[in-house]
Parts: C-alpha cells; sequence; structure tokens
C-alpha cells in the first residue's frame, strides 16, 4: 500500500488506484468483444479485483488514519466501526 511521506493516504492516490482498476475493467471488456478465452478474460478479471481490493484498503487506511488525527482521544466506536469496515472487505 503506497502512502506520502507522512504516511497518509491521499485522495489523489485513491482516485489514481481506481482509475487503474477502471481501465483494467475496460480492458476485459474489449477481450470479451473480441473473443478471447475464457483463461485470458479471467487473468485480467483476477488482477482488476486485486487493484479494487487495493483501492479498498487504501480508502480503509484513510478512514483509520482520520478516526486517529480527529481527537487527541480516539472514539473507541469510531475505531471500532473502522474495523468492522476493515474485516467487511475480507
Amino acid at each position: 500500500m503506497t502512502t506520502t511521506d507522512s504516511g497518509y493516504v491521499t485522495s489523489k492516490q485513491i482516485t489514481s488506484r481506481l482509475k487503474r482498476s477502471a481501465g483494467q475493467l475496460d480492458a476485459v471488456l474489449r477481450m470479451m468483444e473480441a473473443g478471447r478465452s475464457c483463461e485470458d478474460v479471467l487473468v485480467q478479471l483476477s488482477a482488476v479485483k486485486s487493484s479494487v481490493d487495493k483501492a479498498m484498503k487504501l480508502v480503509i487506511a484513510r478512514n483509520i488514519n482520520n478516526c486517529v488525527d480527529d481527537a487527541s482521544t480516539p472514539d473507541p466506536s469510531e475505531l471500532e466501526h473502522a474495523l468492522d469496515l476493515l474485516l467487511k472487505t475480507k
């Protein structure tokens, strides 16, 4: 997972990852239209899934950072919610 030098995830990083995922998905659609083999399509779909998973991790990392930074003493319920989001993505 990439972060800035300060350790924080930026909206630009998340957006960049999602654009990459969208490009990969567009490539899958072109492969389908071209009649590429199931194996080729599945390999690309796996790459799309991995890319989306990485974007989700960036969003979660940003959410957790925000929970910790928003208060001098983090709210346990907000941290618990952030962790619940993490577990739902597994």
